[in-house]
């Protein structure tokens, strides 16, 4: 009988880069035939139907509870928690999701930060996490300049998440994470273990992110962001700020394109009223797959702006779409893109650096032709979904022996 690898994953269905992690593992899992799967999510929010929640005293009594549905064509099990008012508690053990995942041969927890791996850790059963980031620079943005009372909570329970994340990573068999920071980190928090650490981002399918058919778009000429951009982190005021800044012949020429699951929020697209960039800004809601490939393979550049990123996926796949790429040095960029190689690097909350690169890129098209052919190489040769998805099998396969 083949092993059963449960899939464990906070937020499942809520969009970002954890799920799409999860989404190239669930692939990796069922190319290869050699497992049975278990897709688990966990919890996120505090009031959400399946947790029990201090303010309900009637659900105390029931407890966290059991949801199933449908994610990617496969079926998955939505688990609460205790309390869920309180963060910490979506960290720890119960019983609803020790009964869900009891039997299975293996545990792969994917998460932004490790607190969440507690939750199936001393189980008896094998566990591997894949991560991103620690709490402490994930919530950076928020407990730094707390907005809203859920921010100040965030702030005062950020030393126990820390704690938690520390806990989490000397604990699990085997970690993998994405970027060359959270590596160092993690040999530091692990030394004296014998937890199996690996440099281990997930692929994209470069035969769907490509350049084939490359021309210029039917809409013109645009920089691209991609993301969830109503999170902070994402910065698409930052970008905003930096187009602004190009020489009006190029803002004339260019637009700003933006796309994902979410739009920025209000305070932007009031910026963009008073910067007089109304007709030069738009934003593409939940493009589909065949969508988002051409919107990538239209762009002059793809920006990204961000604060902090574990990993970046959306640059791997501008990238692998012969795309050249300016990123802020946020994290997970800084382990893929060569400055001034295969794409730019250029510091945090610096619209003008950014402004720069950017139009140097549009300026100059055999520099930009060449960074992109770079760019796409290297995702073919060390981000494809074959090679990175040959690492986990190692990984599994080792545990389960």
């Amino acid at each position: 009988m083949k092993p059963t690898i449960a899939i464990v994953v906070p937020g499942l269905t809520n969009g970002g880069g954890v799920p799409a992690v999860a989404a190239f593992l669930l692939g990796v899992v069922l190319r290869s035939n050699r497992y049975r799967l278990r897709m688990v999510s966990l919890s996120t929010g505090r009031a959400e139907p399946v947790n029990s929640r201090i303010t309900s005293p009637h659900s105390w009594l029931k407890g966290p509870a059991v949801q199933h549905g449908q994610w990617e064509g496969n079926s998955y099990c939505h688990v609460g928690n205790w309390f869920g008012e309180l963060e910490f508690q979506r960290y720890g053990r119960r019983r609803a999701l020790t009964d869900v995942v009891k039997d299975a041969d293996l545990i792969q927890v994917v998460s932004g930060f490790p607190a969440w791996a507690n939750s199936v850790l001393d189980l008896g059963i094998p566990v591997s996490l894949q991560v991103a980031t620690l709490a402490a620079v994930e919530l950076r943005s928020r407990v730094v300049r707390p907005s809203n009372l859920r921010d100040f909570v965030q702030r005062t329970m950020l030393p126990v998440t820390s704690a938690l994340d520390e806990r989490a990573l000397r604990k699990v068999d085997a970690l993998q994470v994405e970027n060359p920071w959270m590596l160092e980190h993690a040999r530091r928090s692990c030394a004296g273990t014998e937890v199996d650490i690996k440099f281990a981002p997930p692929g994209i399918d470069t035969t769907i992110f490509s350049p084939s058919g490359k021309s210029p778009s039917k809409e013109g000429r645009y920089i691209l962001l991609v993301g969830r951009l109503d999170d902070p982190r994402k910065r698409a005021g930052l970008l905003l700020e930096a187009y602004a800044l190009l020489p009006n012949e190029l803002r004339s020429a260019v637009r700003l394109q933006f796309a994902g699951s979410c739009s920025p929020g209000s305070e932007f697209w009031q910026r963009v009223e008073q910067l007089g960039l109304s007709d030069r800004v738009s934003h593409v809601l939940r493009p589909s797959l065949t969508e988002l490939v051409e919107l990538y393979r239209g762009a002059d550049v793809f920006a990204l702006p961000s604060d902090e990123e574990g990993l970046g996926l959306v640059v791997l796949e501008a990238m692998a779409c012969g795309t050249p790429v300016v990123a802020t040095r946020c994290g997970g960029p800084e382990g893929i893109i060569e400055d001034g190689i295969d794409g730019y690097l250029v510091p945090r909350d610096n619209p003008r650096v950014m402004s720069e690169r950017l139009e140097m890129l549009l300026k100059d098209h055999s520099s930009a032709q060449e960074i992109s052919r770079r760019a796409r190489r290297k995702a073919v040769a060390k981000y494809d979904i074959k090679p990175t998805g040959e690492v986990f099998l190692e990984i599994w396969d080792r545990l389960l022996r």
